[in-house]
């Protein structure tokens, strides 16, 4: 058997969680004897040292004579240092075979979507990444002189110490970068490396720094928040193999189960909604010839479905790390695009990043992050209390459903008074479904009469939440500016716990009640001589009793109207037509509740701004 024949070689690419599982996968079903890693044999020593203090992440650094810094940061979903865990996880020999020579990596062509390796297989699916390596290198790129030898004299480095580990091991599992895989491999098959003589290799200052959690983006492969999940799948043995698609759908879930309304205690997103944001990133990816969305595809996405809060919530996700060094009491390094950092050093210096294969480019996020609480405070400050109003689009809102109802509870009425009867000369107002089933075994066929409706309704109460009395503490009576609005009586939140913009106030409704047409009406909040009323449930109701000039109103809540509220009917005399609340949708519910504040008619010129198009 010739040496390279005992020497399984296996393509990879840097921060690619895909070829990182391949590594596991084969070294879960295969023994081997040593596993050699296309690195730099001059880190090898201080890379180990990375790996042994994973979860937590670190980077070692590299500087020349010429003060030119090189990184490589201990990379969970980089399959080389996957395959270097996998060596000390099984007490296997393990080697760097990478040249001693530091050198900017050449960044590879756009690659198959690592999607495609579920469907494909690794085999076929690494097939055609070389593939489109050796076109994108042969044809498409012409290279200096300096950086050709440099990547030639890589390449049979690795193929010289690859065939002095076959001589010492039986089973040899090799890694070669994606760049370097088909010459390596050439070299390795002839056997022409025996005589070759590399000379003094250069001196380096290395050492090793901890990575700022911060800034762990610009150096894994991945985004921090998969890296996490990838990390947590080692330590469960009955995780499932992650998927990075289904990833990114959890950090949407994820995100959405955090990012509550806090004053109302609700989620604010529901699944149909997600479900439209993941469909319109898949469209964002595919339109740039990917399965996997990049972070700001991510964020455009959210930021369409949840507005400008929730992208938000999701970038900050997107970018966190659960394993974080600060127990270590290490200093950290800061890190960003070729550039980097040290704890000890005042100014970024320019660095080459050598596990990155892909040319990073800043991208402008259209976000606006939310006050602090110093600016909060100067917006309270600034708040005329003489001047109050509504906004615009959410007065639409609540009219338009302040108009369904009504009509729904009429039908609902004149449902309640239809009769059924035998056909004989007429349909009436139609047939009667149910009635003919019931009696099918007599042939008959029953017919409906829905009398006219009587009556108008005027009045509508909406009640959002009847058990938490403390969360509402805003109580109050706005009057229509127009024939077009309704008479508005609320309990809320505080809005002046979150104040978004200056003089924008946002808070959300516990209850309220519609009187339309419009009229002056005294705040039942503040009346005095009425019954014994508890809550704040109890006091809208019985306002909306007192001023309804119908005899019916609407009642719309998650429970029926209790003992309570029916004698307060009676004492009226009115009566409440309940309208259970779990008939309309959660994202119907969270449009409504929700509403702003404006300090005075002025602010509606640039509320927009700050409030957003709603979703």
């Amino acid at each position: 058997m010739m040496p390279a024949d005992s020497i399984t070689l296996v393509p990879y690419v840097h921060g690619s969680i895909a070829f990182a599982q391949h590594v596991r996968d084969l070294c879960l079903k295969t023994k081997f004897d040593c596993i050699a890693v296309d690195l730099p044999c001059c880190l090898q020593e201080h890379l180990f040292d990375a790996i042994g203090d994973l979860p937590y992440i670190s980077a070692v650094v590299a500087r020349d004579a010429g003060d030119t810094v090189f990184f490589a940061a201990a990379d969970p979903c980089d399959a080389a240092i996957e395959a270097m865990r996998q060596s000390r996880q099984n007490h296997i020999a393990c080697s760097c075979i990478g040249g001693p020579v530091l050198f900017a990596p050449r960044p590879l062509p756009p690659l198959p979507d690592g999607y495609a390796l579920s469907r494909l297989g690794f085999d076929a699916y690494a097939s055609l990444c070389l593939r489109v390596v050796q076109e994108h290198f042969t044809s498409g790129e012409t290279l200096a002189g300096g950086i050709m030898q440099e990547h030639e004299t890589s390449c049979q480095y690795a193929a010289h110490e690859l065939l002095a580990l076959a001589g010492r091991f039986k089973r040899i599992l090799a890694l070669v970068h994606l760049g370097r895989f088909a010459l390596t491999a050439d070299h390795l098959r002839q056997e022409r490396t025996f005589n070759l003589s590399f000379g003094k290799p250069p001196s380096y200052q290395i050492g090793r720094e901890f990575v700022n959690p911060d800034h762990l983006y610009f150096a894994l492969g991945e985004l921090p928040f998969v890296t996490g999940k990838f990390e947590r799948e080692r330590y469960d043995p009955f995780a499932q193999r992650m998927d990075v698609v289904d990833c990114v759908k959890s950090l949407f879930t994820e995100t959405r189960d955090e990012h509550r309304n806090e004053a109302a205690g609700e989620v604010t997103l529901s699944p149909g909604r997600i479900q439209r944001g993941l469909t319109f990133l898949r469209n964002l990816a595919v339109q740039d010839g990917r399965f996997v969305p990049t972070l700001p595809d991510i964020v455009a996405a959210a930021k369409g479905v949840g507005g400008n809060s929730y992208a938000l919530h999701v970038l900050a996700n997107a970018r966190y790390y659960p394993y974080l060094p600060f127990e270590l009491d290490a200093p950290l390094m800061s890190l960003g695009i070729d550039k980097i950092q040290l704890p000890h050093e005042t100014f970024a210096r320019p660095a080459v990043n050598l596990l990155r294969d892909v040319t990073l480019v800043w991208r402008t996020l259209s976000l606006r992050p939310d006050p602090s609480k110093f600016t909060k405070q100067k917006y309270r400050f600034a708040w005329n209390p003489l001047g109050a109003c509504s906004h615009v689009p959410e007065d639409r809102r609540i009219e338009q459903f302040n108009v369904h109802l009504r009509s729904k509870a009429r039908r609902m009425l004149c449902e309640d008074r239809a009769v059924s009867e035998k056909f004989t000369v007429s349909v009436k107002d139609g047939i009667d479904i149910r009635e003919t089933m019931r009696n099918w075994f007599t042939s008959d066929i029953y017919v409906r009469e829905v009398p006219p409706s009587r009556g108008k309704v005027d009045t509508v109460i909406i009640i959002f939440d009847a058990d938490h009395d403390e969360k509402y503490p805003h109580c109050a009576t706005w009057y229509a500016e127009h024939n077009e609005e309704s008479t508005l009586t609320f309990f809320a939140t505080d809005p002046f716990a979150d104040l978004i913009g200056p003089g924008i106030a946002r808070s959300s409704y516990g209850g309220l009640t519609l009187l339309y047409p419009p009229r002056m009406v005294p705040d039942v909040f503040s009346m005095a001589n009425l019954p014994d009323l508890r809550t704040r449930t109890e006091y809208l109701v019985y306002g909306g009793l007192l001023f309804s000039q119908e005899r019916i109103v609407v009642y719309v809540a998650a429970r029926k109207p209790g003992v309570r509220l029916t004698r307060l009917a009676a004492q009226c005399k009115k009566r409440l037509v309940w309208i259970p609340l779990s008939t309309f949708s959660l994202e119907t519910l969270r449009r409504l509740r929700q509403f702003h504040i404006l300090n005075g008619k002025t602010v509606r010129s640039w509320a927009a701004r700050f409030i957003g198009e709603q979703p």
